[in-house]
């Protein structure tokens, strides 16, 4: 569950065939995924900050509750997140840019990770980043209010990224990872661009931590 929650919070082409109608089918798709990608550019990039409290439920095959879950979300631009559960325990997982920190308080245990290495193979960077290298590593589609990114590396951890808009706020969020477990985020009491300090996506271990830096293995 770790692994899946580091490849969330937050993946890592189309081959042109020398007849003319298909060629022309695939343009049309073409600009249509590009169209959605550049409508979610546009939307993520008038979120500046994004402060919420979340439900979490996970689906397994057969849509049957696996685990569920509350916690608060933070995201600020660029690349900052916070993503604390408070039921059924206390977990906190922060990305500041550099390096992924998830601390589990029950465990009393922090584990760190190189962001580069974990958080560019996912959707969820996409949230926080305008970098046109991490983009070119999905595919978009969109239904009115909604958007399902899809990975294009068949290994990720999560493969599919549905997001649901009310108006320009985040209301939905879906995480479809390799094993076909369905985690959905259900987002409340949203708030958008206001103030959010950088020391809020700082941690600082708590005395007597058990720390694992996997960052000096990659």
């Amino acid at each position: 569950m770790i692994r899946l929650l580091i490849s969330t919070v937050l993946l890592c082409g189309i081959s042109f065939s020398s007849v003319a109608a298909q060629s022309a089918a695939n343009k049309t798709v073409n600009v249509a995924t590009n169209s959605a990608e550049q409508t979610l550019q546009q939307k993520l990039k008038q979120i500046k900050t994004f402060s919420a409290q979340f439900t979490q439920q996970v689906y397994d095959q057969q849509q049957q509750v696996l685990q569920q879950a509350e916690g608060e979300l933070n995201l600020k631009q660029p690349e900052l997140f916070r993503f604390a559960t408070t039921t059924p325990e206390e977990n906190l997982f922060i990305g500041d840019g550099q390096s992924l920190w998830f601390y589990s308080a029950p465990l009393e245990q922090l584990t760190i990770y190189d962001a580069a290495a974990e958080v560019n193979r996912t959707p969820f960077v996409l949230l926080t980043s305008n970098d046109p290298s991490l983009w070119a590593n999905f595919t978009v589609k969109q239904q009115q209010q909604q958007f399902t990114i899809t990975a294009k590396d068949s290994s990720s951890q999560v493969t599919e990224l549905t997001l649901r808009f009310a108006g320009d706020a985040l209301s939905e969020m879906q995480v479809m990872d390799i094993n076909q477990q369905l985690s959905v985020f259900k987002f409340i009491a949203v708030q958008l661009n206001v103030p959010l300090a950088d020391g809020l996506f700082h941690f600082t271990p708590p005395e007597f931590t058990e720390i694992d830096d996997q960052r000096s293995r990659n």
